[in-house]
């Protein structure tokens, strides 16, 4: 079997190669919530350096730290993929100015290091003019290496995962409208190689833990597909009446469910996405409405359980109306959500829906929001967010009715940036997610995961600095305290026991600081050191408030661009070489490097 697994990911290898000729991605980091729907656009230099593509599962963004918004960063995890990343955003290495055109038409970048870690990207732009664009592209990410356990004896097990994306985009421009197609599929495997958490309960004292028997499945791999499509229009003239609408459908299939012997849910979501804007007089008016529509399929044996509190099928609806109005040192975006959840889940929901912007003096602005959605936590976005989770319980859609931050932004001096900002939450039905507490048969995966869902009154402040010495050197750092504090609500707040009082925001660090320097002693060498700290998590397991190791994530890159179209590098990752969990039982990789190259073309 791992013989077999090392030739279809090598032959994953050979596939990016000979499609170097015939894709080409582009670069639109315009908003990582919005999907493939997003027209694809080449109109960006690449530098032929290293992408920074080791982060696979990053703990929460630290200034959206709510998992309600689906905005969830994880820190570097035991692969070089990235589940939460876009099909979009797959460049081939940084962005290095905002002109508008690219005289290159497509990429290529492939990096191999230990851990057989895998890392590859390759697209073309085989359109590019007035009225018609066309895109493409392919990534893979990969690994299949032994990782230690940092408990229980410190046994090794293998950890696999292979991720295979593709997407294809087409826009036309007539004189009214642009008209947009496109899809993307992705192909997702992976094993739960975490340590089988429910062996160490049923055997009894922990102390047991290295003696107990491993369940059978747990070298199997699980499988993820989600093909998605999207038709779309939007108008050309701004002048009087502006709109944009897109139709969209996605399928999410899983291979297994709760077991290798039952199979897995199927989901299908259908979506519409419509913004209308008038101009009356100067005045701006729009309205913004966001529908979903989810149906599950489950097998029969699942289904027809006694206990069964899966998926059910529902719609989501958000209908927003505001008022725009901006000048020279303002900038307003006044409105209200207006949301309801069907099925039995059913409930009406109304949040604020603010922005604002305003100019204190030369480079230094007052910024604040005030938000309040509806999560869309349906099976394809949470296994998006923990690939570990166990489908055949639902997750409930998070209501956030508040989500507010008021911040100040300063460029005062040249070539520094400052930025302060504090941010109040308040969301019913939060989503954490911590280790099963099914005790199941030996034939269980052993160590998948849970939605925890209490009702949480969140607090963060931070505070970032940005400096740039001409292009020799960049230097930034980003710190942010999170606190929380939570009740039973009607969500999975129930498996935290009875009576239990002190919950937590399981798997979130209380602080987080993202740290980074990049060096470039001559013109085609850059060095780059990135820090990740993320400090006083807390996971649950069996009823116990369990304290997990601070993450510690130090990185060095040395790339070279030997020209325009040419380039090398060499990453050493974990450098501290600690042993450290991202998900409770499933340990990251330790020390290691890995080398590539970057063609533009």
């Amino acid at each position: 079997m791992r013989t077999d697994n090392r030739i279809r990911i090598c032959a994953a290898a050979v596939l990016l190669l000979s499609c170097s000729l015939g894709l080409r991605a582009q670069d639109d980091r315009e908003n990582t919530d919005e999907k493939l729907r997003r027209e694809l656009t080449l109109e960006r230099e690449y530098d032929p350096g290293v992408q920074d593509a080791d982060k696979v599962n990053r703990l929460p963004e630290v200034k959206d730290p709510q998992v309600t918004k689906h905005k969830i960063e994880y820190s570097r995890f035991t692969t070089t993929a990235d589940p939460d990343r876009e099909i979009i955003t797959l460049p081939s290495g940084r962005v290095m100015t905002d002109i508008p055109y690219n005289r290159n038409r497509g990429y290529f970048h492939y990096g191999i290091g230990t851990h057989l870690n895998m890392d590859g990207d390759v697209g073309y732009h085989f359109l590019d003019n007035a009225t018609d664009r066309l895109n493409a592209l392919l990534s893979l990410r990969s690994t299949h290496g032994n990782v230690r356990y940092n408990d229980w004896g410190g046994q090794k097990q293998r950890a696999k995962y292979t991720d295979i994306r593709g997407a294809v985009h087409y826009a036309h421009r007539f004189a009214p409208l642009t008209f947009r197609l496109g899809g993307q599929y992705r192909y997702n495997t992976f094993n739960y190689y975490g340590f089988p958490l429910d062996s160490i309960y049923r055997l009894g004292p922990w102390s047991m833990a290295p003696a107990v028997i491993y369940p059978a499945d747990r070298d199997r791999n699980q499988r993820n597909q989600t093909f998605d499509a999207y038709f779309g229009l939007q108008s050309n003239d701004t002048t009087d009446l502006s709109y944009r609408l897109d139709l969209s459908y996605l399928r999410f299939v899983q291979r297994y469910g709760h077991t290798a012997q039952i199979d897995g849910l199927q989901e299908n979501r259908f979506s519409l996405n419509l913004g209308l804007l008038a101009n009356i007089d100067d005045r701006y008016f729009g309205l913004d409405a966001i529908a979903h529509l989810f149906n599950y399929v489950y097998p029969a044996t699942v289904r027809n359980a006694v206990d069964f509190n899966g998926y059910r099928s529902h719609a989501q609806i958000t209908l927003t109306p505001y008022y725009r109005y901006f000048d020279e040192l303002f900038n307003l975006r006044l409105g209200i959500n207006l949301g309801l959840v069907t099925g039995d889940s059913a409930k009406f929901f109304a949040g604020p829906a603010i922005r604002f912007e305003a100019k204190l003096a030369d480079h230094t602005l007052l910024y604040g929001r005030a938000d309040g959605n509806i999560g869309m936590n349906d099976a394809a976005s949470i296994a998006d967010r923990n690939r570990y989770v166990d489908h055949t319980l639902k997750v409930r859609p998070s209501r956030t009715w508040l989500d507010a931050e008021l911040g100040v932004r300063s460029g005062i001096v040249p070539g520094l940036w400052l930025d302060a900002f504090a941010g109040y939450a308040v969301i019913k039905s939060a989503a954490f997610f911590v280790p099963s507490d099914y005790l199941g048969e030996p034939y269980d995966f052993g160590n998948y995961h849970v939605a925890f869902q209490p009702d949480a009154t969140w607090m963060r402040i931070g505070a970032a600095l940005k400096y740039a010495y001409q292009r020799t050197a960049d230097f930034s750092v980003k710190a942010v305290y999170n606190r929380g504090t939570f009740r039973k609500g009607e969500g999975n707040s129930w498996l935290s026991g009875a009576g239990m009082s002190n919950m937590k925001p399981y798997g979130c660090p209380a602080v987080e600081v993202n740290a980074d320097l990049t060096v470039r002693p001559i013109t085609p060498l850059s060095l780059t050191l990135d820090y990740y700290l993320g400090a006083r998590r807390v996971t649950l397991f069996h009823g116990d408030n369990i304290k997990m190791s601070d993450l510690h994530d130090l990185n060095f890159t040395a790339a070279y661009n030997l020209n325009d179209m040419f380039g090398a590098y060499l990453k050493f990752t974990n450098i501290l070489s600690r042993g450290q969990d991202l998900w409770y039982g499933y340990p990251m990789q330790r020390f290691g490097f890995m080398g590539g190259i970057n063609i533009n073309f």
